[in-house]
């Protein structure tokens, strides 16, 4: 993948893809030989990448980094517009507004949203027709036995050969045996579901042990499987209004999508800084 071309957005390169595309690349990891892995960063997070020029190094280091949710998409599309600091001031309400009434209209340079287990069910579809095998490590018991019962039931032809919960010890011998247990499965892919960025370090350090193909980051996707989290209906996925789903349901998450408004601020002052001179950092100041 490494002459696939980017998106850059707050030190971060995306590929963009299709969800077809995105699922086939996977695929085409899992079977190849050497070791990589892919991560799906959404809005929420990138503040945090863009204060931790470690997690920006994990992220840009995948064989595939992906878009999870309409703000990332909505922010390449928005730095991609032409103008000045006041076109840019006064495209920004236009731009927000038509995450809501006209999605199709900013998926450029990002195609597609991978938010939610869309991708995941499609790459887990196109794995088991290229007889691939995967291990499931993460979330709580209860999540990650009602997420391979689930995906048993609708891809059976999927070759699963381990299973484990994510909350372990991740520095000492818990972890060893973790390695241990995945390197006597030997799969092709490992999905990964430990939360950001938990999961995304977890793989970066662990990796050249692992006997895998490629490890995909795979956020909260087992408790959505497993039926242990609700999805939005589809009227509010399609118009990019999952988040406002899940935070009624889950008022104990609006702590962390405080982040939204600064991650609009941080896209909103890389399209100004654009036009305008840029001093040398290694790290970007919030």
């Amino acid at each position: 993948m490494a002459n696939q071309p980017s998106v850059e957005l707050l030190g971060v390169r995306f590929h963009p893809l299709a969800r077809r595309q995105a699922s086939q690349a996977i695929v085409d990891l899992a079977l190849a030989e050497g070791k990589s892995y892919t991560v799906k960063p959404y809005s929420e997070f990138m503040p945090r990448a863009v204060r931790d020029p470690r997690i920006r190094e994990i992220l840009n280091a995948a064989a595939l980094c992906l878009p999870d949710g309409i703000g990332i998409v909505w922010a390449a599309h928005y730095l991609s517009l032409p103008g000045g600091t006041m076109r840019a001031l006064a495209q920004l309400p236009l731009s927000l507004a038509s995450v809501v009434l006209s999605p199709a209209a900013i998926r450029d340079p990002l195609p597609a949203n991978m938010a939610g287990v869309d991708l995941t069910w499609e790459m887990l579809s196109q794995l088991s027709q290229a007889n691939a095998t995967v291990f499931l490590l993460g979330g709580r018991q209860h999540e990650l036995r009602g997420a391979r019962k689930r995906i048993e039931e609708r891809v059976p032809a999927l070759r699963i050969v381990g299973a484990r919960q994510g909350h372990f010890d991740m520095s000492g011998p818990e972890n060893e045996a973790v390695i241990a247990e995945i390197n006597a499965a030997s799969p092709n892919a490992l999905l990964v579901a430990m939360g950001f960025p938990l999961q995304e370090r977890w793989i970066a350090d662990n990796l050249p042990r692992l006997n895998v193909n490629v490890a995909i980051a795979e956020g909260g996707s087992f408790s959505f499987i497993s039926g242990a989290t609700r999805r939005a209906p589809y009227w509010m996925r399609r118009s990019g209004l999952e988040w406002l789903f899940r935070l009624l349901r889950q008022p104990s998450r609006l702590r962390r999508q405080l982040a939204i408004p600064l991650f609009v601020w941080l896209v909103l002052r890389e399209r100004i800084r654009a036009v305008q001179p840029r001093r040398s950092t290694d790290e970007v100041d919030l």
